[in-house]
């Protein structure tokens, strides 16, 4: 090794290994394939040098992403997608359900509603990919919400969009922090169309706070119980305010 150097891991072995020989078996004239190898492999060898682990993706410098299918049993590198790569956005469109780390014997992860298995929210992904200026940003930023971390959604029914309709910039099954507004969050019935089931307010019941204060919420829903705690934090060291929800 080099002065400065050091050795490279098994896993990015792996992965030059596997990209070198999938650009290798694309071509099958020698001089052809040379070129080619040179164009599509060593003129990016250092960028695959340089790349390094986020969960499960790989990321570099200039916010390009790869994700590697790597079976941890045989060591090998099954599959490579550049995260633009439309070849990634059908799987993720197809087999959405496999990129999340679910429990197979659950019954309650049968109500984690997603484009795979939702008829509602696959018109949902379509809106939003019909509405995209361009296809590659899309897959972009589809691509960035992978690998999903285990327990990021909940199995709630109430997330379940055969049953309910709400408004997913304020609440979705995805558990993260977001913007929260003075109006209860309402809960629509899909079955019965305009009919209010209910609703959650995530702040005070009081509109006391100071309307110049960002505010953002977060949920956590029972499993199955219809019982939800929201968490409501502001800016200006204003308290945390936390509700418990149950609907009669």
């Amino acid at each position: 090794v080099a002065e400065g150097k050091t050795f490279l891991s098994g896993v990015k072995q792996r992965l030059l290994s596997y990209i070198f020989r999938k650009h290798w078996s694309e071509e099958a004239d020698q001089i052809v394939r040379i070129q080619y190898l040179k164009r599509k492999f060593y003129f990016h060898f250092q960028d695959y040098i340089d790349l390094i682990m986020w969960k499960v993706s790989r990321s570099t410098d200039q916010h390009t992403s790869f994700f590697a299918v790597y079976n941890m049993e045989t060591t090998e590198i099954i599959t490579f997608y550049q995260n633009s790569t439309e070849e990634l956005y059908d799987l993720f469109e197809q087999l959405y359900d496999h990129f999340h780390a679910a429990s197979r014997n659950s019954l309650h992860a049968n109500f984690i509603s997603s484009h795979s298995n939702n008829i509602y929210a696959f018109e949902q992904l379509c809106t939003i990919k019909n509405n995209a200026g361009s296809l590659s940003q899309f897959v972009k930023k589809m691509a960035t919400s992978l690998p999903y971390t285990c327990q990021s959604q909940s199995p709630s029914p109430y997330f379940d969009l055969s049953l309910f309709r709400y408004d997913e910039k304020l609440i979705s099954a995805t558990d993260r922090l977001r913007h929260s507004t003075e109006h209860p969050i309402k809960f629509i019935s899909r079955r019965q169309p305009h009919i209010l089931k209910f609703k959650i307010k995530p702040g005070p019941e009081t509109s006391g706070s100071d309307a110049r204060s960002k505010r953002v919420s977060s949920f956590l829903f029972h499993p199955y119980l219809p019982l939800a705690i929201s968490i409501q934090q502001t800016s200006f060291m204003q308290p945390t305010v936390v509700n418990i929800h149950f609907r009669r």
